[in-house]
């Protein structure tokens, strides 16, 4: 594959490092030319479409250091952005003394959803990616829809890995950099810690679970991906509290001399510390530093985790609860081992056992995406919300660029109300009012966050709050009349209060530190999580800076007193009310030596009681200020030119295989790209054996509809004798026929939605087949034109126009599909056009496939091929995955199908070697049927008739020393076997190894009558030489 992409900067939900190839859009190229045998047997998928919903007028704006790409939407908040950017690059610059050489592209988008569209780099973009920067051409790119502390922090930290790709450089002959090296001094440089951040190192320090930094691996088993991330933030000030600013920049300039292959032991050149001397020093200070919170609360002095045991279900963690009005059930949402997705299930507040899961299988097949999660407040908001009659579930998922707020019925499971959110954007935190009439929620217009409702029966969206600040996790009040909710105000996050009658609001809480969303416990009280501490005491600056704990609180609106009920060592999260049979509890997150939990408590003895006086009183709002401002500069602003800055996008990919035949097949490409990746140009080159394909083309990737145009040069081989008619009486290398495409077509995809696509082509080809020996040729001229009147290989020009449909809902894990299914229906007609050749040909492809437990399934496919008019197309298949057990391309004709199905398993997930973790084996248990005839012949597939057969039994010159078959006397034949077509059966072993998929095949071959095959290969050995098992070795996917 191609350069790795590091998308620098992860929300709280996933980790994402992406590598992507060149040559990627290949697979969406080659659908619009005639089949490309290497391509289509390496990677036989269709694939899912990226949609482009919004058109987007690039512009270009420059600063000292960036080139900041915007569109119109964008400009009120250019000169802001500048400022925060050029504040950015003074503070890194100067933090490791390095200046860069060139102007950053700063690609910016209003919203995340839009910044999903994006294409600089050809992969998706899910909601728990913030922004990402790449190492290629120094890209950065994020969506400015976060409040503008955080804003600037993210774009600190991005543009801290642009320094990072300068000093380290990553290129063809580079060694990996540490992921908590890219992303720690990221974070260290940013300056600040979130809450959640600092509270997974503190746990891992005094659960003494900190990993060995120098060794990778060891950061796998834990449930957060985000734990590298601030453990590399902690490495990085033990570095400079160790070494100073210079120690840092010192070890940079170690790994860089390291990773360009010229010293050894970056720690020790650099910190003066082996490898091992680091990690032993480093725990010795995040143990030492976090030392005084060792007696704080954990999570196992509130009782028993009622979150589900990941040794008895499939789920890994929860992250965020919400009570049922029964005080029974919890719905929480958590990870599905299984199924790699979120899931909503509900859990028993006796023991924690799962009742059920709301969203069994994969989202896509209730008709969304994804579950959605809130962005980078993670599990500090609520993601969902129970109605008041404790039948319905309400939450946000994401379908296309939109997201949609579901209704679901906690009792038969079923989706009762789906309201796409069309009017805002990236809503999140759903609260049902107590009359069940509305929900309220938090939501964007114009990149600013405010507090919406939404009538459930006439689908109204209103404007709660409709102010300048970022507002989130709205609560109803139990009389519905007003809402609790936070806003981000002087960088911190406060509770307010709006009367929904007259609009008036109240500040809830102050003070210089975060709370969460709140819930009523009842009229006059709520309950929230804090990272306050008793202001009437005196704290210690350390414990202040390593503290920063969310703990759970009440706050008394009537008078403003304000209870801590816990003091917790990790922190405590997602509060909400149980009203149970034996009184009222808070039910909540923690998180635990490495994992999410849920645990419950009473609030009924305070720790510590204040008011919220003593936090302060409302003041002067001050909007967040960069150490730089900058004023706004029209005439550095231009248009962006459509090819403007074409650069090579990364380096070539290579793409491997071997048929079972022997054949080595493989290609490349060459991509030339924009800075934005909507404008590219295609060199590609396959071969199969010695037979090659070269391809230049143009994609414009700007809109909804992509186009393109291309030019080809293109051979491809099979073999030209009718199945069963003379293989073993001549070599079958001597049947080798070639098919020389040459010509262009413009193409066009447009794309309903990520699973279903429309493609349309039209273009030119000039077709050239023939045997590859010219006595071959010659005697197969005669005979074609002796029994049809006319030659079956076509030499001529055809205009071809296609049409096809494709629908992929397919699920993908490492070694190929999951689940899901497939289709692709194609047509194809060339008119005649003068001395054009002319013809017609339709072609099916269906899959499914049915997962059997975690990654074990059943494959089924039906491929159908029909071509006819004047100059039909031929259809060619066999051996790999098509029909295993023959002989590569062995089939070709104008009618052609081929159905499978297969039973595949894991049978070893992974294998530790020598050389490093290495795929593991996976087993198949296969069957197949297919066949191919042309239009001449009748094609029987299969038949139960009985008829009389005579054999042939060698071959003899004639007179004119023409080959005559030799037959024997004629055979009746009775019962069901395969006429026309073949049948395979058998099982095989998968692997991956260097990322290739390996295929080790043991196959018998039949027609299911044993007379049949008796008197039909009776030149060859009959049944028995046909039915003997075949070993067959390839490299490619399966379908």
């Amino acid at each position: 594959m191609s350069h790795e992409v590091n998308l620098m900067r992860i929300r709280k939900g996933n980790e994402l490092r992406v590598s992507i190839s060149a040559g990627l859009v290949l697979l969406f190229l080659f659908c619009m030319v005639p089949p490309t045998i290497a391509q289509n047997q390496y990677a036989p998928y269709y694939g899912k479409a990226r949609v482009k919903y919004d058109n987007f007028d690039w512009q270009i704006y420059t600063t000292d250091h960036f080139e900041m790409y915007y569109y119109p939407e964008l400009e009120q908040h250019l000169e802001r952005i500048a400022g925060y950017a050029e504040s950015a690059y003074q503070q890194v610059s100067s933090d490791l003394r390095h200046e860069l050489a060139f102007q950053i592209p700063l690609v910016l988008f209003k919203t995340h959803s839009e910044f999903e569209q994006q294409n600089v780099i050809p992969a998706d973009m899910p909601e728990g990616v913030a922004a990402f920067a790449e190492p290629l051409r120094n890209r950065m790119v994020l969506p400015i829809d976060e409040p503008p502390d955080e804003l600037y922090r993210l774009i600190t930290h991005e543009l801290t890995h642009i320094f990072e790709f300068d000093i380290i450089p990553r290129g063809v002959l580079r060694s990996d950099v540490p992921l908590w090296v890219d992303e720690g001094l990221a974070d260290h440089l940013a300056g600040v810690w979130n809450p959640l951040d600092l509270m997974m190192v503190r746990d891992a320090a005094v659960s003494d679970i900190v990993p060995k930094m120098t060794e990778p691996d060891e950061f796998f088993g834990f449930s957060s991906p985000r734990l590298p991330y601030n453990l590399g933030h902690a490495a990085f000030e033990f570095i400079e509290a160790r070494e100073g600013k210079e120690g840092i920049r010192q070890f940079l300039l170690a790994l860089r001399t390291n990773v360009i292959g010229g010293g050894g032991d970056a720690y020790q050149e650099g910190l003066g510390l082996s490898a091992e001397e680091f990690d032993i020093e480093f725990s010795r200070y995040i143990r030492a530093r976090f030392q005084p919170f060792r007696d704080r609360e954990r999570a196992e002095d509130y009782g028993t985790d009622l979150a589900p045991d990941p040794n008895r279900s499939d789920f890994v963690a929860a992250y965020s609860i919400e009570p049922a009005p029964s005080g029974e059930l919890l719905a929480a949402v958590a990870t599905n081992r299984k199924d790699r997705e979120l899931d909503i299930i509900l859990i028993s507040v006796q023991d924690g056992s799962v009742v059920t899961n709301l969203t069994p299988g994969f989202s896509q097949n209730d008709g969304y995406d994804y579950i959605s999660i809130p962005g980078a407040r993670w599990n500090t908001v609520p993601w969902m919300s129970w109605s008041p009659a404790g039948d319905q579930l309400a939450y946000f998922v994401r379908k296309g660029k939109r997201k949609t707020l579901i209704i679901r019925n906690v009792v038969s499971r079923r989706i009762e109300q789906r309201l796409d959110m069309t009017t805002v954007d990236e809503p999140e935190s759903p609260d049902i009012s107590p009359s069940g009439r509305q929900v309220a929620f938090s939501a964007l217009q114009n990149a600013t966050g405010d507090i919406y409702t939404i009538d459930l029966v006439t689908s109204e969206v209103q404007n709660v709050t409709n102010d300048s600040f970022a507002d989130y996790a709205p609560t109803f009040s139990p009389d519905g009349r007003s809402l609790v909710y936070l806003a981000r105000i002087n960088s911190n996050n406060k509770l307010f209060r709006v009367d929904l009658e007259t609009g008036e609001k109240l500040q809830l809480t102050f003070g210089a530190h975060d709370e969460t969303a709140a819930q009523f416990l009842d009229r006059d009280r709520i309950v929230f999580s804090s990272t306050a501490v008793d202001p009437l005491q005196p704290i210690d600056p350390e414990i202040a800076r390593d503290g920063n704990i969310y703990n759970l609180w009440t706050l008394t609106l009537s008078t403003g007193a304000l209870e801590q009920y816990t003091d917790a060592l990790s922190g405590n999260v997602s509060p909400v009310v149980l009203d149970t049979v034996d009184g009222q509890e808070v039910a909540f997150v923690s998180y635990n030596k490495g994992n999410y939990g849920i645990y419950t408590t009473e609030v009924e003895e305070p720790l510590y009681s204040v008011q919220t006086s003593d936090f302060g009183a409302p003041g002067l709002v001050m909007d967040f200020q960069a150490p730089l401002s900058h004023t706004l500069i029209r005439n550095n602003s231009r248009d962006k030119g459509r090819f403007e800055k074409m650069v090579l996008e990364g380096r070539p990919p290579i793409n491997l295989g071997v048929t079972n035949s022997g054949d080595i097949y493989g290609g490349s490409a060459l991509t030339l790209t924009d800075l934005l990746g909507e404008q590219q140009f295609n060199v590609y080159a396959a071969s199969i054996s010695e037979y090659r394909t070269m391809a230049l083309s143009y994609v414009n990737l700007a809109r909804r509809l992509q186009w393109g145009t291309q030019l080809y040069s293109q051979t491809q081989f099979f073999f030209g004798t009718p199945t069963g008619m003379s293989y073993g009486l001549f070599n079958r290398d001597q049947a080798i026929a070639t098919t020389s495409i040459r010509g262009g077509t413009v193409f066009g995809i447009y794309p309903f939605s990520r699973f279903r696509r429309v493609e349309l082509s039209a273009g030119v080809a000039n077709y050239q087949e023939q045997f590859g020996s010219p006595q071959l040729q010659a005697a197969s001229n005669q005979v074609q034109t002796d029994r049809f009147g006319t030659t079956i290989f076509r030499n001529g020009t055809f205009v071809p126009f296609n049409i096809a449909f494709i629908q992929e809902t397919t699920v993908f894990r490492e070694f190929g599909p999951v689940s899901g299914n497939t289709m692709r229906l194609g047509f194809e007609y060339a008119p005649k056009f003068g001395n054009t050749l002319s013809q017609q040909s339709v072609d099916a492809d269906a899959r499914y496939y049915l997962r059997l437990g975690e990654t074990g399934l059943v494959a089924l496919r039906a491929r159908g091929f029909r071509g006819f008019g004047e100059s039909p197309n031929f259809y060619f298949f066999g051996g790999n995955s098509e029909l295993r057990g023959y002989d590569y391309l062995e089939f070709v004709g104008h009618k052609a199908f081929h159905l499978n199905a297969e039973l595949r398993f894991p049978l070893v997930e992974a294998m530790l070697t020598p050389i490093g973790v290495l795929g593991g084996f996976r087993g198949v248990f296969f069957a197949g049927i297919g066949g191919a005839g042309l239009n001449s012949d009748s094609f029987t597939p299969w038949t139960s008739s009985s008829e009389t057969f005579r054999p042939v039994i060698g071959l003899q010159y004639d007179n004119n020393l023409q080959l005559q078959p030799v037959y024997a006397n004629p055979v009746q034949i009775t019962g069901f076997r395969l006429r026309d077509a073949r049948g395979s059966y058998g099982f095989g072993l998968e692997t991956m190894a260097f990322g290739f998929p390996i295929h080790l095949d043991w196959t018998w071959r039949t027609l299911f009558n044993e007379r049949w095959e008796n008197v039909l290969f009776a030149a060859n050995g009959g049944s028995a030489k046909f039915r003997e098992s075949r070993f067959n070795f390839w490299i490619g996917y399966d379908f």
